[in-house]
């Protein structure tokens, strides 16, 4: 007797392999029975007949740390088959936090999420996620960028013997808590503050203790190529395994650096480095406004930076070094929109260069302005890459595939905005635009980068494959029809094609529909 039996469908195990015609049997939370299940009873069954029957997919760059405490549905993830995300990426994570970032957070959070931060340490922080249920499986990574801002504050310079101790300290703890690796985001602040040696020895500390290293590394456009270089160095130097953060090659002066940036990874893994990457399937960046504006803005934090952005000498020495930066990198303030503006509503979706012929100024202008009314609480989308070059990352056999997002949902508060649309596609779009319309692989090539590569990564030894004794993590999907729906300027909106997602024995999607259930895991 099972409890649950999909009948009939395509088996996409998870390695690569071809297709087969199967049943899949699940009991309790894990997978019991592939084959010939025709005699069998369970108290639930389902007709797969022409559907593809799947391991869940792993979204293995996501920042749902700062969504789920506040949305543990994970709507708009669980929605594409992700039955795991990997969260806590580009050096910043929800945890550990001082009292003041905690203060901080609370402050700054969406007012649609009802949930305080109550949390301080990383142990803290999972306990939360663990009592009150996520939709999906977690790994948490701890930010350098967070370890880094709770012991040095923000400021610009190196680490004391003493500071860089705590901070080893705190990734030890974390660790010890359950985070799964370090990752870093050095193009933000305080992270890019740091010098490669201040990665290392955290590293190392991760390493010890059996962690991966993420890296939103220093650099995705002029300084590609070096920033690239210095992820491998950490991983050669701190003996942890590497994974390149969303590549890309941003601005037009640099699509040609995509090719020499994967021969250089190649060219580690040939050494004998364990060195990956993920991408998103879209030519479009998401990050804060402020990450426009240069380091030095940013050091004391948001406060002060708006301060300098209000002194008229320091808005003139801006101009001056930023001049024509952004149509140097080939983008175009035509190309830059607001995504999320909390404060101000009616400038999400409009692009900076129409938002500042509204207001009679430059863009540049604007962008100090929006800054200083919003206190640095903005978000914008970036049309920065190729997408020729998004299609060869994609093709590599050791990419695998990440949302970039934090997740939303199409009703109700969490809908809000104009977000990325990789919040809701990002998996679909793979199997329905790349896989079958494109040809760029099969389907069950684009499957095994969603499963069972980042459960390697990561590993999972019972997760990204569908096979008997594997945790029932499993997605049912339509080939012929699954497809993303989300577009920049109609974000909200859930993908065709994806009918039953199955989370550790317990169904979370039901023919499209999210059950409400929350049977997810902190692994």
């Amino acid at each position: 007797m099972y409890d649950l039996i999909f009948r009939n469908g395509l088996v996409i195990d998870g390695s690569g392999a071809a297709a087969f015609r199967a049943d899949v049997g699940v009991r309790g939370s894990q997978i019991a029975a592939v084959g010939d299940l025709s005699q069998a009873e369970a108290a639930q069954v389902v007709d797969a007949s022409g559907l593809m029957v799947a391991p869940g997919f792993i979204d293995m760059h996501s920042h749902g740390d700062f969504m789920l405490p506040f949305l543990p549905t994970a709507d708009s993830k669980v929605q594409q088959g992700i039955t795991l995300e990997v969260v806590g990426n580009c050096g910043s994570s929800m945890a550990p936090l001082s009292p003041a970032m905690a203060a901080e957070v609370n402050q700054e959070k969406d007012s649609r999420a009802g949930q305080e931060v109550t949390w301080e340490t990383f142990g803290e922080f999972l306990d939360t996620l663990r009592r009150q249920g996520t939709a999906l499986n977690v790994v948490a990574l701890v930010g350098h960028g967070t370890v880094r801002e709770k012991v040095m504050g923000m400021t610009d310079a190196a680490p004391t013997p003493e500071q860089l101790a705590a901070m080893q300290d705190e990734v030890r703890a974390a660790m010890q808590a359950g985070a799964r690796g370090l990752s870093t985001g050095l193009i933000y602040t305080p992270n890019v503050y740091a010098k490669t040696d201040e990665i290392v020895a955290l590293a190392r500390t991760a390493a010890e203790m059996g962690g991966i290293y993420t890296s939103h590394v220093r650099g995705e456009g002029n300084s590609l190529l070096e920033a690239v270089d210095e992820a491998i160095q950490v991983g050669r130097e701190a003996g942890i395994s590497v994974e390149v953060s969303h590549l890309k090659a941003s601005g037009v002066r640099n699509w040609d650096k995509m090719a020499l940036v994967i021969e250089k990874i190649q060219k580690a893994r040939e050494e004998g480095l364990n060195v990956n990457a993920d991408m998103y399937p879209y030519p479009a960046s998401n990050t804060g406004l402020s990450s426009l504006i240069p380091d030095w803005a940013h050091v004391g934090g948001r406060e002060a930076m708006v301060a300098r952005l209000q002194d008229p000498a320091l808005r003139a020495q801006l101009r001056a070094e930023l001049h024509d930066e952004v149509n140097a990198n080939g983008v175009g303030w035509d190309r830059i929109f607001i995504s999320d503006c909390p404060s101000n509503p009616r400038l999400e979706g409009r692009h900076l260069g129409e938002i500042a012929a509204e207001r009679g100024v430059h863009p540049w202008e604007a962008v100090f302005d929006i800054l200083i009314e919003t206190r640095c609480v903005a978000d914008m989308i970036m049309f920065t890459m190729q997408e020729e070059n998004v299609a060869l990352g994609l093709q590599q056999p050791w990419v695998m595939i990440g949302t970039d997002a934090s997740g939303r949902a199409a009703e109700g508060p969490f809908s809000a905005g104009k977000p990325h649309p990789r919040n809701y596609g990002s998996f679909p779009r793979v199997l329905g635009y790349y896989a079958r319309q494109q040809e760029l692989f099969s389907v069950e090539e684009a499957v095994r980068k969603m499963t069972s590569l980042p459960a390697s990564k990561l590993g999972l030894t019972q997760r990204g494959y569908l096979r008997p004794g594997c945790y029932a993590d499993m997605v049912v999907f339509d080939a012929q029809a699954v497809i993303d729906r989300s577009t920049f300027q109609q974000p909200h909106q859930y993908p065709q094609g994806i009918r039953w997602v199955v989370v550790n024995g317990q169904v979370v999607v039901k023919d499209g529909q999210h059950t409400g259930a929350l049977p997810g895991q902190i692994l």
